[in-house]
């Protein structure tokens, strides 16, 4: 199995661990992911506030690139890069007139192909792959309490989209359960945890967080699993800054989905890069006897 392979700025850095755990396990799977060739920012940044042009160019120059390297599917782990690039697939798709447009400015026919996928489409709907996940585990997930945490972007605008439910998914929670884990059922799966506010209103971020971490650990969970850098990155750090606001102590892990089907595989937390993470996962993981 051949895919296109968008890492995205986050997985080569700030979620390093996220594309580490990735291309880990894709290749456990026997998927051959290939690396877009000389890809650029999908616009995920302030470009797409300040001039819908640009952002809808960079993500088709990136998926131009991808079409030409004759691949059917782009695996886009990101939520913001997926976001991003299946948005300009699905504009360009359907304007004429910003697709010629876009076609100027990347000097080649905009692109409306290869389909993108973020991770948890891509499980689900790749023919075989879950019974795949299922027969690879040699160290079921036993015992763990997961709360699937699918953000705000895994699965909106439904219209671009067109994958679970936006509002109550499951996707994840089936793919956990796959593993032996099991999931909680909780209000806060498909809410935002503010991410997009980092950096220009940190109270918005504290609060939205905040709801997620609480309604989490109300449910009982032993940690909360993403598949998107930003929320995993804005959830584990803002523990103590949330703690402090509701004058309570904070110390629930954030995993990545990819990362436990590391474990489940039977590879060891550390080569799935678990140290990066501030709340750490391992005293959970000790406890179920899977570090």
């Amino acid at each position: 199995m051949k895919v296109a392979y968008y890492p995205g700025c986050s997985l080569h850095g700030l979620a390093k661990e996220y594309g580490i755990s990735v291309e880990l396990v894709c290749k456990h799977l026997g998927i051959n992911l290939n690396e877009i060739e000389d890809w650029n920012c999908c616009g995920a940044t302030a470009a797409h506030s300040l001039n819908h042009e640009l952002t809808i160019s960079l993500s088709a120059r990136n998926l131009a690139i991808a079409r030409d390297m004759k691949m059917d599917k782009i695996l886009a782990p990101c939520a913001g890069c997926f976001s991003r690039l299946k948005g300009a697939s699905y504009e360009l798709r359907n304007n004429k007139a910003l697709a010629a447009e876009v076609a100027e400015i990347i000097q080649t026919q905009a692109p409306v192909e290869p389909e993108v996928n973020n991770l948890l489409q891509f499980i689900m709907e790749e023919p075989g792959l879950l019974d795949a996940i299922k027969s690879k585990v040699v160290k079921p997930l036993k015992g763990l309490k997961l709360a699937a945490y699918y953000g705000c972007l895994l699965t909106r605008p439904k219209e671009v989209v067109q994958f679970d439910d936006p509002e109550l998914p499951v996707s994840m929670d089936l793919i956990l359960k796959a593993l032996g884990a099991d999931t909680v059922a909780w209000g806060h799966k498909a809410e935002c945890c503010g991410g997009g506010y980092a950096a220009s209103d940190t109270d918005i971020v504290l609060d939205l967080s905040g709801q997620v971490l609480e309604s989490a650990q109300k449910a009982g969970a032993d940690a909360i699993v993403v598949a998107c850098p930003m929320c995993g990155v804005n959830l584990d750090t803002r523990q103590e800054a949330v703690g402090a606001l509701k004058g309570k102590k904070y110390d629930m892990p954030i995993v990545y989905l990819t990362q436990l089907m590391g474990i489940a595989f039977g590879f060891y937390p550390v080569q799935l890069g678990m140290k990066r993470h501030l709340n750490s996962p391992f005293p959970v993981l000790q406890s179920r006897g899977l570090a």
